[in-house]
């Protein structure tokens, strides 16, 4: 009997430490992280528009939100919303994969010749005050407009009605109390609009992408580790409106802690995509908590 019992406890004991060998072999089914990648990539695809059809399709969606949602432009005959900065622009877009849709777009103006413009120096250049902050002023190489972004109503609405997590998930995400975001009402679109954007940028060596938009969107975007720095004065263009430059090297560590694996996720996702751009190496994101450490692709 005794080497019955001792028999049952070695067995109890090796049962017992299973979940910890599991734990350490196999991720967490239920990080935060991971449910963000994997609510996101399963119902959308991330399109850099480099075809003439798939940059219709943002004009399109442009047209949708800017023209007949908002009145913030003129509609037209084409149903397309497109201007004169779009022939140096990058366009990207998120596919929604169930119905095909473009359930968002935003787009990279780039400068393509020392002295040209971005679009925001059209409407504010004299609120920038300090003239080496002038985007003409830098090497046209290292920097880029981020502007256009556009999310259709049906979607704003679906991003406010989804949640990438049970209810009994989040509820003790949010009892816990260490993420810094709401988990809740995750603008996961608006999010990898911008993170789609930065991926750009660091594959073009972009170091710094200008925006105009609402002071009241940069103060919410800080909670994600997305610091724009307001670069002069509001100014009112379709409501209020502060020019803001963001740095895509130092996001990659600035990003908070949740959204890094998304953001990884992100940028292996529009590799090849990236690569049809040019013929820059496409850089590895490592986030840590020492410098930004890029590692370029052989």
């Amino acid at each position: 009997m005794s080497a019955v019992r001792a028999f049952n406890g070695a067995v109890s004991n090796k049962l017992s430490r299973l979940p910890q060998t599991f734990s350490r072999v196999l991720p967490s089914r239920f990080s935060l992280e991971e449910s963000i990648s994997n609510f996101f990539f399963s119902r959308y695809e991330l399109v850099i528009a480099n075809e003439e059809s798939e940059k219709q399709v943002s004009y399109k969606t442009r047209h949708k939100v800017y023209c007949e949602e908002m009145n913030f432009e003129q509609k037209n005959a084409t149903a397309l919303e497109k201007d004169k900065f779009d022939d140096r622009a990058i366009n990207c877009y998120i596919k929604h994969l169930p119905t095909g849709e473009c359930a968002g777009t935003i787009r990279l103006v780039l400068p393509t010749e020392a002295g040209l413009a971005l679009p925001l120096e059209e409407k504010c250049a004299e609120v920038i005050g300090d003239g080496a902050l002038l985007p003409s002023n830098l090497s046209p190489q290292s920097v880029c407009e981020i502007s256009r972004l556009a999310i259709p109503r049906e979607f704003r609405m679906r991003q406010l009605r989804s949640k990438i997590l049970p209810s009994e998930k989040i509820e003790k995400i949010k009892q816990k109390k260490n993420v810094p975001f709401n988990v809740e009402h995750f603008p996961y679109l608006s999010i990898a609009l911008y993170l789609m954007a930065t991926s750009v940028c660091l594959h073009l060596n972009v170091k710094h992408a200008y925006v105009l938009m609402e002071p009241k969107l940069a103060r919410r975007m800080k909670a994600f580790g997305i610091h724009f720095t307001p670069v002069g004065e509001a100014i009112e263009f379709n409501g209020k409106r502060m020019p803001y430059r963001l740095s895509s090297h130092s996001l990659f560590e600035d990003l908070a802690q949740p959204l890094k694996g998304f953001h990884r996720k992100i940028h292996s996702e529009l590799n090849s995509a990236l690569q049809a751009i040019g013929d820059v190496a496409v850089p590895t994101i490592e986030h840590t908590r020492k410098p930004l450490r890029i590692a370029h692709a052989a």
